[in-house]
């Protein structure tokens, strides 16, 4: 039986590119980005106006109300016709190149002009006071976003700005996802008292939006060898497979017995974690990976976040999520020998952020991860987590 490190080193090291490809700036958020952005020129590419107000020589200014002619008015956009000197001065807008001459901005509240003579109510003014300078943002060639990282819409800002309208990310991983038992009905189905409607595949398939892949198959299969060896060979061409159910011990638990059938070559079968412990992985003929799960909700939810995620951040190139070190503002005692994950919520206590575990019934438990914001780790080690003790927490939803 595997550790969680044992069995995430086993899975890491399966992991491979998905390829890249190109796509439109408007389609783009949320990707992984695939190449390094550089600037195209640099930012500022001129000596820029950060108000609203008047270009001038700092130089003119000793005392209070200092009075210049004014010569011209410029708009964003525009180029000045004349050049600033000692008495003058030009009306400028916020973005607007300073004019040649001027080496200062004196904001628009701190004047009165009249007849075109600008009376300035301050006693004196900072060389390139108000100036955001040339290239002091990036010169050109820095680089602006590193790949690999996920394009929120501060990265889309950027690559509109250096004039990426097409830009190269991760293509999307095959995906399909399997969810086994004869107790299982669709959410649309006539549902029976001894029935349970199916949840796994959409949470595994809401996960997965987090990284844009939302083009995923979903299939439900009885606890029938036939019907599941058929549905499993039709989807052995994936880059990624995700069975629910049937891993265990049960008399109808076909999953591995069915895999290895079909040439799915098994690298690893439980691991020590709560909940989750049957966990099955393996590599299919073609090179995808198998994910076989537990069939129970929580299960399925950690799972995703301990061992499939970080499958799919390594084959992005993706850094790995480290965890936040947040106080637990309540005792949790060990239920088992295993290390355990469970459900946890922010909470502010005493103007101090920490977290505090949900109620849980168990990993059967259809609202126990409902309110919550990630998962804490109980070490396997550990017996009893203490009040106020640290603890590592990770965030059910993020991508950097």
């Amino acid at each position: 039986m595997h550790s969680i490190q044992q069995a995430l080193d086993l899975i890491l090291s399966s992991s491979k590119s998905f390829r890249t490809e190109e796509v439109s700036i408007h389609d783009a958020f949320n990707r992984v980005l695939a190449e390094n952005i550089y600037a195209d020129r640099d930012y500022p590419p001129f000596n820029r106006s950060a108000m609203d107000g008047y270009a001038v020589l700092a130089s003119d200014f000793t005392n209070s109300n200092t009075e210049l002619k004014l010569i011209e008015t410029l708009l964003a956009g525009g180029v000045a016709n004349q050049k600033v000197t000692s008495g003058t001065c030009i009306k400028i807008m916020t973005g607007a190149p300073v004019p040649e001459g001027a080496d200062a901005v004196v904001r628009v509240e701190d004047t009165v002009e009249k007849d075109n003579i600008v009376t300035f109510n301050v006693n004196a003014v900072k060389y390139k006071q108000n100036i955001a300078t040339q290239a002091e943002d990036a010169h050109k060639g820095d680089l602006i976003i590193k790949k690999d990282v996920a394009l929120d819409a501060t990265a889309i800002s950027v690559l509109a700005v250096t004039g990426k309208s097409k830009v190269l990310v991760h293509k999307l991983p095959e995906i399909s996802i399997v969810s086994t038992g004869n107790e299982i009905v669709s959410i649309d189905s006539l549902i029976l008292p001894h029935q349970i409607r199916d949840s796994n595949s959409y949470s595994l398939k809401s996960f997965l939006k987090t990284y844009s892949i939302s083009s995923v198959n979903t299939i439900h299969v009885a606890d029938d060898k036939v019907k599941l060896t058929e549905v499993i060979k039709n989807n052995l061409n994936k880059n990624i497979l995700i069975l629910s159910g049937g891993v265990s011990k049960g008399d109808a638990d076909y999953v591995p017995e069915v895999l290895i059938s079909l040439g799915v070559k098994e690298v690893f079968h439980r691991v020590k974690i709560k909940p989750g412990a049957p966990l099955w992985f393996g590599i299919m003929p073609g090179g995808g990976v198998v994910f076989g799960l537990p069939g129970n909700p929580v299960s399925v939810q950690i799972a995703f976040k301990v061992f499939i995620e970080p499958f799919i951040r390594r084959c992005f190139n993706m850094e790995a999520i480290q965890p936040m070190y947040l106080p637990l503002f309540n005792e949790k005692f060990k239920k088992t020998k295993f290390t355990e994950y469970f459900p946890c919520k922010l909470v502010n206590k005493n103007k101090v952020t920490g977290i505090a575990s949900t109620k849980m019934n168990g990993s059967g438990d259809i609202s126990a991860t409902l309110g919550s914001h990630g998962i804490a780790v109980h070490r396997e080690e550990m017996d009893i987590i203490k009040e106020n003790d640290v603890v590592e927490f990770y965030f059910w939803n993020e991508c950097k």
